[in-house]
């Protein structure tokens, strides 16, 4: 048993006609005597309908035989002497062949495809798709050879006027700003405007519900807002392709489309090709004479439409990420290198480089921030960490971490600093100069000085994130850093605030304030780190304070420990404070009564 056949024909996309059928039908063109198109005549085998006029030879007398088949197929007969049929998308049906096809069935006649023929079960809507799915914003799209691009679309005529005017359309909607407030509303307006809907919708998915973003109704339109098409919707988000659905007129179909004849949907996309809402539209009826369905053209349109807002919220997510990125950047990089992270993510790769690294920290914290309290010591140590971090950023450097009441920082990586080590030392400085302005503030709540102890290293280092996929930290690890943060350490017995090794004093000129403090042993790091302390410029007695140490120093390594001794005494006459002439005396004294070390002249640091 074969159900009823409602059969549409149309003419460059204009509906023709609309009628049923039940049995066997042949259309063709007009013969002499007989009526004009769209008449029905009958046959010895069932009926022909007349599709067009007998001038028209394009279209055979007998060019398609329909025979509708159970199970919701029909038979297609080319009955043409030299005019083939065309299936959608590319294929042809050959004069004299035969083909079975389920329901609905398209296929086109006449010079380039001019009469569109459409079947399908009487009183059912019928759903279309564009063949492939629709591409995610980034997508390359692959070439159409030419034999395809040559092959109209079934039932379209477009002159380059509407192509100009549709791509113009999509333009317009792909160069607006994706977080502006019209931006969904350009869309829905060209849905109306360019595909021709009575109703324009761009929907969101949020929690597996539709939600409109934004609705635009045709000039003169009326109508509340509705559910849209649950069918067509469910459609799209199964396959991510663009539906379009015809429900005509006297169609049994979901109360919420009761007064529309077509809908069309087109899915927007995301990065990853995952449906973030849809471009929907309706047409409604105006009586069986008016009725108009979409159009595979049409349908294109709003696909393409779909993916100007794809590409919008696209690049919208993509400069959020970034904005995001590089506010993750700048708390630890300037914000001229964020910027250049931000783009070139490459430079964030593991690698080997040479660079120098601080580190810094607060003395007595503990004994202090036990007398102030938790809360109090935090804002104390808060303040002072903002002003160190101040001195790395304003020199090019990357903070790395903060640990406890001190930081880490590092010169030479991700960018290239030539001048890394002096960078380092230029740091290490203006923090001991900031220091008097702290001591400022928060003298009355310490009730004594401040001071700082700050360790700089140059060496190869593995520099890359040191964090985890959970937490990123950008830094250094190996050798170098272990020795930098020992150094930080040696500052305590040496009693002054800031040491650097010999291979980042190799690297600065004579303008830096330097003295040799002698070779040490730290632990855990096999080899001795020689040593010397960065003095703030413009001492007065600096010359004086480096020419007397380095001379007690070369007779201390010579093992004439008296001599040493006699020098640093009068040294330390001079200048009680000096922290270095202090602890080189009383290592003179102590070789002169037990006997020099096994190590010496290296000293061995009793701690870190």
């Amino acid at each position: 048993m074969t159900n009823r056949l409602t059969i549409r024909i149309f003419e460059h996309q204009q509906p023709l006609h609309t009628a049923e059928l039940d049995g066997l039908l042949t259309l063709g063109r007009q013969d002499k005597g007989e009526p004009p198109p769209f008449q029905r005549v009958a046959t010895r085998d069932g009926a022909r309908l007349i599709i067009a006029p007998w001038e028209e030879n394009d279209v055979g007398r007998r060019h398609v035989v329909v025979e509708p088949l159970p199970g919701g197929k029909v038979r297609l007969t080319n009955g043409s002497a030299g005019q083939p049929i065309q299936l959608p998308p590319t294929r042809q049906l050959a004069c004299g062949a035969a083909c079975e096809l389920p329901l609905p069935v398209v296929f086109a006649l006449g010079k380039d495809g001019r009469l569109t023929v459409r079947l399908h079960e009487a009183d059912a809507s019928v759903l279309n798709s564009l063949p492939s799915a629709t591409l995610a914003p980034g997508a390359r799209v692959q070439a159409t050879p030419a034999r395809l691009l040559a092959t109209p679309v079934l039932g379209s005529s477009i002159d380059s006027k509407e192509v100009i005017l549709w791509l113009s359309a999509a333009t317009d909607v792909l160069q607006a700003a994706a977080g502006s407030a019209d931006f969904f509303e350009r869309a829905a307006a060209a849905a109306v405007e360019m595909v021709g809907l009575d109703l324009g919708q761009v929907l969101l998915l949020a929690g597996g519900e539709w939600q409109a973003a934004a609705r635009r109704l045709a000039r003169g339109g009326e109508g509340s807002p509705r559910p849209p098409s649950r069918h067509v919707l469910g459609r799209l988000l199964e396959e991510k392709r663009t539906f379009w659905e015809e429900l005509p007129p006297g169609a049994v179909h979901q109360a919420s489309l009761m007064g529309v004849h077509a809908v069309v949907a087109a899915p927007i996309l995301d990065r990853r090709g995952e449906v973030l809402g849809a471009l929907y539209g309706e047409r409604w009826q105006a009586g069986a004479s008016a009725f108009r369905p979409i159009t595979e053209v049409e349908a294109m349109l709003a696909e393409l439409l779909a993916r100007g807002v794809a590409a919008g919220l696209a690049r919208l997510e993509q400069e959020k990420a970034i904005l995001a990125e590089r506010v993750r950047f700048e708390q630890f990089f300037t914000p001229e290198l964020a910027r250049q992270l931000s783009e070139n993510p490459d430079l964030l790769q593991a690698r080997e480089a040479e660079v120098s690294v601080l580190f810094c920290d607060i003395r007595g914290f503990s004994r202090i921030s036990e007398r102030l309290g938790a809360a109090r010591s935090s804002e104390w140590c808060r303040d002072v960490l903002d002003l160190l971090s101040a001195c790395v950023l304003a020199r090019g450097g990357v903070l790395v971490d903060y640990v406890g009441d001190g930081l880490m920082a590092m010169w030479g990586a991700p960018g290239e600093q030539p001048k890394h080590a002096e960078l380092a030392c230029r740091t290490a400085l203006a923090m001991l100069e900031g220091l008097p302005q702290l001591n400022a503030r928060w003298q009355a709540t310490l009730q004594e000085p401040m001071f700082l102890g700050i360790g700089v290293h140059t060496g190869q280092a593995q520099v890359g994130n040191t964090g985890s996929q959970v937490k990123f930290k950008y830094g250094a690890r190996g050798p170098t850093v272990n020795l930098a943060s020992r150094i930080e350490g040696a500052t305590k017995h040496f009693k002054v605030p800031l040491l650097i090794e010999t291979a980042t004093r190799a690297q600065l000129d004579s303008t830096f304030a330097t003295r040799r403090l002698g070779k040490v042993q730290v632990r855990n790091i096999e080899e001795p780190a020689e040593l010397h302390e960065l003095a703030l410029p413009g001492r007065a007695d600096w010359a004086s304070a480096k020419t007397a140490y380095e001379r007690a120093l070369a007779s201390f390594e010579a093992s004439d420990f008296g001599a040493a001794a006699r020098a640093l005494g009068i040294r330390l006459a001079q200048r009680p404070e000096d922290g270095p002439v202090l602890e080189l005396l009383a290592r003179a004294v102590r070789c002169m009564t037990d006997g020099a070390p096994p190590a010496h002249p290296v000293w061995v640091l009793p701690s870190k």
